[in-house]
């Protein structure tokens, strides 16, 4: 990589891909242009890494960013692998259980979830989860006492307050009201704690480096880069703050690569 590279971090959900949609084929040849540039491409996504879709791992990835901070990876070394591990594990899972927040986890290599406790709602999301990415879900008795991430669908929304409370201890909580779920991150690590690792690593700027987002949970990646981007489907108040670009569906990525000069 020459002196002029520069660093683009993706999204993956809303942004990269949606199962109605897929990886857009102007996405595609827009980041292997990117790539062939000399430029660094980097996912960074809540999803675990045990749950990239494989058209996404397709991409000409340098590494990636998952479950909001907590693993990162550069080419193939992993430079960043945090959880909450040992006894505590378990008082987590009781109190998801007592708040009525079924619940799954995500660590690197598998996603895990309790067998005995799956309301209608959730059900639908583990039946789904279980299509989408065979062999990788596990009962919640073969977790092994960590916990990078987890996503939860609280069956009683005003009880979110308490749900927060008593995790805070170890987690932050990430609410995605549009989409009736949390995300549970550990605590002093989001997508931005991702990009600062990776940025140190390539020893580059932040004034060289890019990111696409759509959604919440994105805010610490896109202001921690030095150009935040949004899709045209984001929320107005992330359109209002960041670069607008157009939406997944309508060439969002290859037209804002092409207006930066990435491409």
């Amino acid at each position: 990589m020459g002196k002029a590279s520069k660093v683009i971090f993706f999204d993956v959900d809303g942004t990269l891909f949606r199962h109605d949609c897929r990886v857009p084929a102007s996405t595609v040849e827009a980041i292997n242009k990117c790539a062939e540039n000399g430029h660094y491409i980097f996912l960074c996504t809540g999803r675990g890494a045990s749950t990239i879709p494989k058209e996404v791992r397709d991409l000409p990835l340098h590494g990636e960013i998952c479950s909001c901070g907590t693993y990162v990876s550069l080419y193939d070394q992993v430079i960043v692998n945090r959880g909450v591990e040992g006894a505590d594990c378990d008082k987590i899972l009781k109190i998801l259980h007592d708040l009525k927040c079924p619940s799954f986890v995500e660590n690197p290599d598998y996603f895990y979830y309790d067998p005995d406790y799956l309301p209608e709602g959730f059900h639908k999301v583990i039946d789904t989860m279980h299509a989408n990415y065979p062999g990788k879900f596990r009962p919640i008795d073969m977790l092994p006492a960590r916990i990078n991430k987890m996503t939860g669908y609280p069956e009683d929304k005003a009880l979110i307050p308490q749900i927060i409370e008593a995790l805070s201890p170890w987690f932050d909580v990430i609410v995605h009201e549009e989409y009736s779920y949390i995300e549970i991150t550990v605590r002093g690590f989001t997508k931005g704690t991702g990009v600062h690792a990776v940025l140190d690593a390539l020893d580059i700027h932040r004034s060289n480096a890019y990111g696409f987002g759509d959604s919440a949970n994105d805010i610490p990646m896109l202001d921690e880069v030095g150009y935040g981007i949004v899709m045209g489907d984001a929320p107005q108040a992330l359109k209002d703050k960041y670069i607008e670009t157009d939406s997944l569906y309508a060439d969002g990525i290859a037209n804002a690569l092409k207006r930066f000069g990435l491409i």
